[in-house]
């Protein structure tokens, strides 16, 4: 199993369909073979409490694993007839085995927002925030009943970090692909309570020196998007406001939201950033969500 491939974790759950037909449909796009992952372990739970109450996972039976991979694979191929597709099971928890598979030639890992044994449709399943924080290559994490579509913008959000740089041209890739737009937001926040001295600039100041400063990010962005393609259709919006919110009023349209797994103010380590993890909580549409690593 050597080169790049979209690699997909399945567990058999009706929103991990949803994430295969999208990976299946991504990989066709990309000219890549598509690997379906299946984990020996699955969550088990107390079914007393509903699935709010979590034991420690247990193995998988042989023929369940066979069986998840077998439908999975026909499933893949009926989206993507000319697709060729591998399937694997692999030893221990879902977020293990797929950044096990990611770092063995995966170019993108694709998976549910949520799967077997997710309580609540607040809260983000963990496999796929462990991944989203962790995984050596780009992570898609798709809503559950979300189709694929070249029909929208890719959207994505930038403030001129490291981490939204490697968005941004992973954001122009897809679009490319896709032969969409790619619409980039610039948003940006007044300090709610700026330090107050004589020499201390006056609120309408510092929203216009943000401003700036956010229109000057949005112009550099443009034109390093540019460079990776010259056909590509490329619009910038600079708002005023929580970055993460203007981000999915931004994306109401969108076929794909791209943002780096951290920016500029969140500190580094094992997790992701504040907007990354809101735009992941509520998203309406797959999110990819890369690492400046």
């Amino acid at each position: 199993m050597t080169g790049t491939r979209v690699i997909v974790g399945v567990d058999g759950s009706t929103n991990s369909r949803s994430a295969l037909t999208w990976a299946a449909h991504e990989a066709s796009l990309r000219g890549v073979p598509l690997l379906i992952v299946h984990s020996r372990f699955r969550p088990a739970y107390d079914p007393i409490f509903a699935g709010g109450f979590y034991l420690p996972p247990v193995a998988a039976e042989g023929n369940e694993i066979d069986e998840v991979l077998r439908v999975s694979s026909e499933m893949a191929q009926q989206v993507e007839p000319e697709l060729e597709v591998e399937t694997t099971a692999r030893p221990g928890p879902a977020a293990l085995a797929l950044l096990d598979a990611a770092s063995e030639g995966g170019g993108l890992v694709v998976v549910g927002s949520r799967g077997l044994g997710a309580f609540g449709a607040v809260f983000l399943g963990s496999v796929s925030v462990q991944l989203a924080a962790q995984s050596p290559v780009p992570v898609v994490v798709v809503p559950a009943e979300t189709t694929f579509s070249t029909v929208g913008p890719v959207v994505v959000g930038i403030d001129g970090s490291p981490a939204s740089n490697v968005a941004l041209v992973e954001a122009a890739n897809e679009a490319t692909r896709r032969h969409s737009p790619l619409d980039i937001v610039v948003a940006y926040t007044i300090p709610a309570d700026p330090l107050v001295t004589s020499l201390t600039p006056s609120i309408d100041e510092f929203r216009t020196a943000f401003r700036i400063r956010a229109q000057e990010a949005a112009a550099a962005a443009a034109e390093n998007a540019r460079r990776v393609s010259q056909t590509l259709a490329v619009r910038a919006q600079v708002l005023e406001g929580p970055p993460a919110r203007e981000i999915a009023r931004a994306a109401v349209a969108a076929s794909l939201v791209v943002v780096g797994s951290r920016g500029y103010g969140e500190f580094r380590g094992p997790v992701l950033g504040s907007v990354s993890q809101t735009i992941l909580r509520h998203a309406k549409w797959p999110v990819l969500v890369t690492h400046s690593h």
